[in-house]
């Protein structure tokens, strides 16, 4: 199993005011710097979302962190956690990952999804409603683009390329591999019939749930004769003590999550009634939490509820922890967790 981290590019209160360029710009080195640690740490990875016009994303586009990141790194998959096709023109975005994967010498891991903000594509134009269309015409389309020895032609329901060439290609043949995020069953079957790997990102679904959805995955995957492979993301922070962990990560985590029931986003879970219910205590379990020895015993039991492949950290959220913090923390994975999951 590998193991990577995901710098989050928020920063501060939802729905905060305009930031500052000098914010952005020392959030974007923040961001660069803990990319780097992950590295000297051990992880294998570092992923980014994709979010758009929302002034607590500090940093939107994944792929420009990435390049900035590959100059500055040596070992690391460099990855999206998710990238959003539905927002691009495909053979735009074809050549955008192959540079990034040039410039990395093959460390592309392109995970990517239909995107469900309305905002996201009033922010570009483009037609919220066309996304499932477009989102499986586009990984055509870059795989076509990226195996094609020549030029390339495609006409499908929304996108027409004559004869266009894409120069250079990716570093890795036939291009980076295609992780498809889905959380539902119809999306996880397209995962299973379309993806080079599922990837997951729950927040409270129950092992069971996981269990029965990672399933449906690998059936899907074996009727259209592909290698299942699952990528899980938890949420998680490791302290020298439990009691640290919940104090540091634990409290702002709860936070995050009732930012998300209230605005209707979490899929039902009948533990959770109203917003007393939100407490560390009652959502911990949820999490990859605590001191060294709980975080590994976590980590294992929701990789080992779907037989996840790669597994991905993030350990802050818009309202914390601190910089210094989440560095230290970073090293303590490294030293205390990291050897004990591989």
């Amino acid at each position: 199993m590998k193991i990577g981290y995901m710098p989050d590019t928020h920063s501060g209160a939802y729905d905060q005011p305009l930031p500052s360029r000098e914010t952005v710009a020392d959030f974007a080195e923040q961001l660069l710097e803990e990319g780097e640690q992950a590295e000297r740490s051990g992880f294998d990875g570092v992923f980014f979302p994709e979010r758009h016009a929302r002034t607590e994303c500090l940093f939107p586009p994944p792929l420009i962190i990435m390049a900035a990141l590959a100059a500055r790194t040596r070992l690391v998959d460099l990855g999206t956690m998710v990238l959003q096709p539905p927002l691009y023109n495909p053979m735009h975005l074809a050549e955008d990952v192959a540079t990034v994967d040039n410039l990395s010498r093959g460390r592309v891991r392109l995970g990517v999804g239909m995107g469900y903000h309305p905002d996201y594509f009033n922010l570009f134009g483009e037609p919220h409603k066309q996304r499932f269309s477009r989102f499986e015409e586009s990984i055509e389309i870059l795989r076509g683009a990226w195996s094609s020895p020549g030029k390339y032609s495609f006409h499908g329901k929304r996108y027409h390329f004559d004869d266009v060439l894409l120069s250079p290609k990716p570093y890795q043949s036939g291009g980076p591999p295609l992780w498809i995020g889905a959380a539902y069953p119809e999306a996880i079957k397209r995962a299973g019939r379309l993806g080079d790997a599922w990837a997951i990102l729950p927040f409270w679904d129950s092992f069971e749930t996981l269990r029965s959805q990672a399933d449906i995955y690998r059936e899907e995957a074996a009727k259209h004769g592909r290698r299942p492979m699952v990528v899980l993301m938890r949420d998680g922070w490791v302290a020298r003590t439990q009691e640290e962990a919940e104090r540091t990560f634990g409290e702002l985590w709860v936070q995050d999550m009732l930012y998300y029931y209230r605005y209707g986003l979490l899929t039902p879970n009948p533990e959770f009634q109203s917003e007393s219910d939100f407490t560390v205590a009652k959502m911990r379990k949820f999490l990859v939490l605590g001191d060294p020895q709980t975080c590994i015993e976590r980590a294992k039991y929701w990789c080992d509820a779907l037989g996840a492949d790669y597994l991905i950290i993030r350990s802050r959220v818009p309202l914390g922890p601190r910089r210094a913090e989440t560095m230290q923390c970073l090293q303590l994975f490294g030293e205390e967790v990291l050897p004990h999951l591989r």
